[in-house]
């Protein structure tokens, strides 16, 4: 069946008035059920654009609407959606949680706030400062808890606004807050993490691309990575040298072309941050070791006739590959003529890294590859450094509590955080006394802030689909929900 287009004549009658002194002489009649004024489209037509501009925006709106059926353009689109009625009366706020987001990273920001009862965003605008915040607050009195991060501006707006609300800090900031402590900590011992690294000896080999080496590449891959370990050595001691000369942090990154947080990163890290290997990931020859294993057990020693043999099976890698694999297979202790098999040290984890070994971050219910060396590593980084042992205690302790919601043995804690040998550890135990009420409540309430980091994910989405070029209005109209 063709689409026919449809024009509908309306004839409307028009009234004179009889009033000399009335400023209107004529009237025409009302139909505003099926259009608007000096509209030439339905009213359904209508509430159909601005679905579709509330859903796409303009341009993925009008393209979508000339599919459909309905002749439109991008603007025409906006247009509808900026003359839609005000957002209906919705119930008073009594939890909130509120969050930043940037409109252009690292200049401009704004600041969403999301009722959690509800479960939807209730406001949008432009700024994070507490005076912008302070005024929002002030205009909803009805808010008698506010979930937040751990920012200070936030938390100075709601003291201001609403002295009676009470405010609650947000769980994965405050394990977040906690990493980023422990990571200060292990930048500063960077030699310490070297020497523990060189005390574990790797266990046995995984096949393809983290199988033994022969020793020219072996000598050159090392070559090549000492090589930038020097570069980037080199450029962290002129960093800290401007610094020492009362550089600032973004002076040192225009001088040296580099990028702020790198920069932020050298000057806060304490001791030079190494860097961890890049994870290497499965290999095509994995699914077939047991068969070369089963035709190595059978008397097969040609690695050019197992190399057919999986081919016909599916293998589509290499035979240098299958050759290796058959040599690892043959000498398991490294006999073969043709490689040599050296002592293989751990390499020098990143901060993070071992961060996720002493707390036990990533625990499987089976156990990972490689995990009796991570824990033989953290045995011998607390045997150096026994500060990194209670450390451990201590972080490990944080989690179970943070788990388990308990205040009562949180106080106890936060003593011995406050006690610790490293002075990062009392540090963050004296910006969680500075926020004692909010991180109490944590413990306390079940409200926390992963909604709102949710719709500011949400917001972002939107954002980056309208190509950063829409104003806040727009942006504000489409992340609210829709009357």
């Amino acid at each position: 069946m063709l689409e026919q287009p449809v024009v509908l004549a309306v004839e409307v009658r028009r009234f004179k008035c009889a009033n000399a002194g009335c400023p209107r002489r004529t009237f025409a009649e009302n139909i505003h059920a099926l259009a608007g004024r000096h509209q030439r489209r339905t009213q359904s037509q209508a509430r159909a654009l601005h679905a579709l501009g509330h859903a796409l925006g303009g341009e993925a709106a009008a393209r979508l609407a000339n599919v459909l059926g309905l002749r439109t353009s991008a603007d025409t689109v906006l247009r509808e959606l900026r003359r839609a009625p005000g957002r209906k009366r919705k119930p008073r706020p009594r939890v909130v949680g509120i969050d930043d987001w940037a409109i252009a990273r690292g200049h401009q920001y704004g600041t969403i706030i999301v009722d959690l009862e509800r479960r939807e965003p209730i406001e949008v605008f432009a700024g994070r400062e507490a005076t912008a915040v302070t005024a929002w607050m002030r205009a909803h009195p009805s808010i008698e808890i506010v979930a937040r991060d751990r920012a200070g501006a936030y938390s100075e707006a709601v003291d201001i606004a609403l002295p009676a609300a009470k405010q609650v800090s947000d769980r994965w900031h405050l394990l977040c807050n906690l990493r980023d402590n422990v990571e200060r900590l292990l930048y500063r011992l960077g030699p310490q993490l070297r020497q523990a690294a060189q005390q574990v000896e790797v266990g046995g080999v995984t096949l393809g691309r983290q199988g033994v080496l022969s020793r020219n590449s072996r000598r050159s891959w090392q070559r090549l990575s000492d090589q930038r370990r020097a570069t980037r050595l080199a450029l962290y001691e002129r960093v800290m040298a401007l610094r020492a000369q009362g550089g600032k942090m973004k002076g040192i990154a225009r001088e040296l072309s580099i990028n702020n947080r790198t920069v932020h990163k050298f000057v806060t890290a304490g001791a030079f941050p190494e860097r961890a290997p890049k994870a290497r990931g499965p290999t095509p020859l994995d699914p077939h070791r047991s068969f070369i294993e089963e035709r190595i057990a059978q008397g097969c020693r040609f690695p050019e006739l197992i190399w057919q043999e999986l081919k016909q099976r599916g293998y589509t890698g290499s035979r240098a590959s299958v050759q290796s694999c058959v040599v690892r297979l043959l000498f398991p202790q490294g006999k073969a003529p043709l490689v040599e098999v050296p002592v293989r040290t751990m390499p020098c984890p990143s901060a993070r890294r071992v961060f996720g070994w002493l707390v036990g971050w990533r625990k499987l219910a089976v156990e990972e590859p490689g995990s009796a060396d991570h824990e033989r590593f953290v045995q011998a980084l607390c045997k150096i450094e026994p500060v990194v042992d209670e450390v451990r205690s201590l972080a490990r302790e944080f989690l179970g509590l943070m788990h388990r919601r308990s205040l009562r043995q949180f106080d106890r804690w936060l003593k011995r955080l406050s006690r610790c040998d490293a002075v990062e550890m009392r540090r963050f135990a004296q910006s969680l006394r500075a926020d004692l009420p909010a991180v109490r409540a944590a413990f306390k309430l079940p409200w926390s802030n992963g909604q709102t980091e949710g719709h500011v994910n949400r917001l972002k989405f939107l954002k980056r689909q309208m190509y950063g070029r829409a104003t806040i209005e727009l942006l504000r109209m489409r992340v609210l929900k829709p009357n």
